[in-house]
């Protein structure tokens, strides 16, 4: 029987952005390729995801990358709020499963900047919880930051927990450890099966 949620945030919680996004906004202020800048975006991603690296640490390495200094007006690429809004539809279900009793959570990989836009639009406020990979050091589909989700659930066995991902390797790293995996490919879909879980309580 299925006790708690835990929810990614980008493309579950939200209609999902494209990977690309920070890259060709670095590409066009730069004067750069597209495959230039995903590379050199793709090299600094994990560590400033898991917060080994500070977004001045990020930075200073593709200025490196780059061979030039990169202007404050330059080094807007990020994650805007339009592109990382809720959808009413997953904001009422997470808002039904918290009136049914459920314990809810975020676990998601996200950047420093990314999760501070989230926080000033109380893009969070819903959820008990949040497991954010910039603040535990750890990113999905590593198997310790699902770990670190548990812990935030007391009384409650991997295998009464139910995922939500949008990425195949994050809901299979889950189902490794015993949760249930469900992989979201089409919003309603998912929701579907959400309230067929708690709709056999």
């Amino acid at each position: 029987m299925i006790k708690a949620f835990l929810f990614d945030y980008d493309g579950v919680m939200t209609a999902g952005v494209k990977d690309g996004i920070p890259a060709s906004r670095l590409a066009k202020n730069v004067g750069v390729s597209f495959d230039t800048a995903a590379g050199w975006i793709a090299s600094i991603w994990a560590p400033f995801s898991t917060g080994m690296i500070t977004e001045n640490q990020a930075w200073d390495k593709l200025e490196n990358l780059y061979g030039n200094p990169i202007s404050t007006q330059q080094r807007d690429i990020w994650f805007k709020w339009a592109e990382l809004e809720p959808l009413p539809e997953m904001i009422n279900l997470v808002r039904l499963l918290k009136t049914r009793g459920y314990p809810v959570g975020v676990l998601s990989n996200v950047l420093p900047v990314t999760a501070q836009v989230i926080r000033e639009h109380n893009g969070y406020a819903e959820f008990d919880f949040t497991v954010l990979s910039c603040e535990v050091g750890s990113r999905k589909p590593d198997q310790k930051v699902y770990e670190t989700a548990l812990t935030k659930l007391k009384d409650v066995a991997p295998q009464e927990v139910a995922f939500l991902d949008d990425r195949e390797p994050c809901t299979t790293a889950a189902s490794k450890l015993g949760l249930l995996p469900i992989h979201v490919t089409n919003h309603s879909e998912a929701i579907q099966q959400v309230l067929t879980l708690i709709d056999t309580v």
